[in-house]
């Protein structure tokens, strides 16, 4: 009876081990193992002679992903898998001094801050959750530790300016607890296999063109983030993306390319197929009829009409993913001061000292809107309620009035003009795992005076007559730099890497851009071109704007500083698994733009590949 008794006993306690391990919500298995190994190391981590950690935060990616891509009909990648993975940041010192903001290649670990990163068990392990913290909390420490000496004794081997010397390392922050409703959506790999195999099939008929393939990935899952201030979030995170991709050559070998994109919060937020098939055709026909478009040969300086995706393109790319943008730069601290001349050409340059100042046109106000979650009926991907770093970012929030700069978006590291975090630090997809950056959530562009698109077509054509111009220029499309199709050289990125750095205000290549004449406002479709950069004085120039605005949804990628340039070199830039990069963002912008004058010229191409040997075999 005894043993009966004990035994009914033993299954008791094993079932209710069993039960809180296996059965518990996943949420509250994280947020257990992540606040217990949290508080275990922050009053045990010491080293002697070095600094203790006065500050750990952790980030965790929950996510269930779903890749496809597909090829002329045929799927090439389906799989659907679970994605967790953990952030961990300990920084030494204090809120004045950290080993943070401090650029020495021995130390490891992040440019910028002490982030590290480890995957942790995909089932809902307490104990092996508990045990990667631990790892990962502990070298991360070591680190901290020893960088926090070096970063020292770099500071009093140098001459600091005052304004350097006062300048903390870290903001605080409101403590803030916040645990939104998980979101689900049913990813019906099925569904979309076929749908990938029925738009992928289009190209089959079409053997001008080379390469292409359509990609479809669904991300749902939960972002975590806890740290040692007592601040404890839980967001979902859901993205549906569909990109169509295609390559070809024009007959002088230069490569051509185009892309349809669609990035909505959810599945069921994506256009009908029919309408996605519809939409493909179109940009199959025009990537032919590109191939044999004239070549432009000419150097041009006047007004530049911007319309539809280019607006957005245009707008995004060089406020919100460039040097010299509305994104806080940190300045570093450097090891050893020869890296200075480097760290000049390659991080941007802050608009800190232009607060107050007239920067855009007079007519234009910029805010951030990170509560907006849509506008005129379309659901907006940047939309979000707290940020990587458990900041809950203001629903409204004036970065530019009336051409004037009122403040920059920016995280909880301090740059000397901003008083604290505004919460934009953002979710980022960087090849097939996640990380955070500053970046754009949901941003208003609205012009004071407006005219009718008609209008602005008009308008354009008479700038360019009194500049006694026989033409003028019309862009409607610009390369996406979160969307890519691999090709044995992908000139683009090595221009990029040769000479972006250099070219500070530079957009990507146009797609569909257009001379217009000034005598009968005919249009013919031109290649070969490429943008002169675009300085804030050059959006100073902003002649007109249409009084019909759109939501563009895009993957922000973030061009400038540090981390563009690691990203191309280590291969960040979406070029694994899950064929998506960037920051989800949002922009309402006008659906019409004249710039009052612009440099187009002829692109620069460093290398221009042959045209195959042998014909396309497909479509014959």
């Amino acid at each position: 009876m005894k043993k009966k008794i004990i035994s009914i006993v033993i299954t008791l306690v094993l079932g209710i081990t069993l039960s809180y391990s296996q059965q518990s919500n996943s949420r509250d298995i994280i947020i257990k193992a992540v606040k217990d190994e949290l508080g275990r190391n922050l009053n045990n981590l010491s080293l002697e002679n070095l600094k203790k950690p006065f500050f750990i935060c952790y980030n965790i990616h929950d996510l269930k992903v779903m890749s496809l891509k597909a090829s002329l009909g045929a799927i090439v990648v389906s799989e659907v898998k679970p994605y967790r993975s953990l952030w961990s940041r300990i920084i030494v010192g204090d809120y004045k001094r950290t080993q943070e903001n401090f650029f020495d290649p021995e130390s490891g670990g992040d440019f910028v801050s002490g982030f590290t990163n480890d995957e942790l068990p995909l089932e809902n392990d307490y104990d092996g959750i508990r045990r990667v913290i631990w790892k990962s909390t502990d070298e991360m420490y070591k680190r901290a530790a020893e960088t926090y000496e070096k970063k020292i004794s770099a500071i009093n081997q140098q001459k600091l300016t005052p304004e350097d010397s006062a300048l903390g390392d870290l903001f605080k922050a409101p403590v803030v607890n916040k645990k939104l409703s998980p979101v689900k959506f049913d990813f019906n790999k099925t569904k979309w296999e076929s749908a990938a195999k029925e738009i992928s099939g289009l190209f089959g008929t079409y053997p001008d063109i080379y390469k292409s393939e359509v990609t479809i990935t669904f991300i749902q899952g939960d972002e975590f983030y806890i740290n040692s201030e007592e601040t404890e979030t839980v967001f979902p995170v859901t993205l549906a993306a569909v990109q169509v991709n295609a390559y070809t050559q024009a007959e002088d070998g230069e490569p051509l390319f185009d892309q349809v994109l669609y990035y909505e919060v959810s599945p069921e937020d994506l256009p009908k197929l029919d309408a996605m098939k519809s939409d493909v055709k179109k940009m199959a026909e025009n990537l032919v009829s590109l191939r044999k478009a004239k070549s432009f040969e000419e150097s041009y300086t006047g007004p530049v009409l911007f319309e539809d995706q280019a607006v957005g393109e245009m707008l995004s790319q060089r406020l919100f993913s460039e040097n010299e943008g509305l994104l806080a730069i940190r300045k570093l601290i450097y090891s050893d001061p020869k890296f200075l001349l480097f760290a000049n050409q390659m991080m941007g340059k802050s608009l800190d000292d232009k607060m107050g100042k007239k920067i855009l046109a007079d007519n234009l106000t910029i805010k951030s809107t990170p509560s907006k979650t849509e506008f005129d009926g379309k659901k907006l991907i940047g939309s979000y309620q707290v940020d990587m770093e458990g900041v809950v970012p203001p629903n409204e929030l004036t970065l530019v009035d009336k051409g004037s700069l009122k403040t920059i978006l920016n995280s909880r590291i301090p740059t000397p003009k901003l008083d604290g975090s505004n919460g934009s630090k953002r979710v980022k997809f960087q090849g097939s795992s996640v990380t955070s950056d500053i970046g754009a959530g949901v941003i208003d562009f609205s012009f004071s005076e407006t005219l009718k698109r008609d209008e602005l077509k008009k308008l354009l054509i008479e700038k360019a007559k009194e500049g006694g111009l026989d033409y003028a220029i019309i862009i409607r499309k610009l390369k996406s730099p979160a969307s890519s199709i691999k090709t044995k050289m992908d000139e683009s990125s090595i221009m990029s890497f040769a000479s972006g750095f250099e070219k500070k205000g530079s957009v990507s290549k146009p797609i569909a851009i257009y001379k217009v004449s000034v005598a009968d406002g005919k249009e013919e479709l031109l290649r070969s071109a490429e943008i002169g950069s675009i300085s804030l004085s050059t959006l100073k120039k902003i002649a007109g704007s249409s009084a019909q605005k759109f939501a563009y949804n895009t993957m922000l990628s973030q061009g400038g500083g540090m981390s563009g340039l690691f990203s191309f070199a280590f291969g960040f830039a979406g070029s694994e698994s899950w064929n998506l990069s960037g920051i989800p963002s949002s922009f309402i912008v006008p659906d019409a733009i004249l710039i009052d004058e612009m440099d187009v010229q002829k692109e620069k191409r460093l290398i221009t590949g042959k045209l195959p040997v042998v014909v396309n075999p497909v479509g014959k």
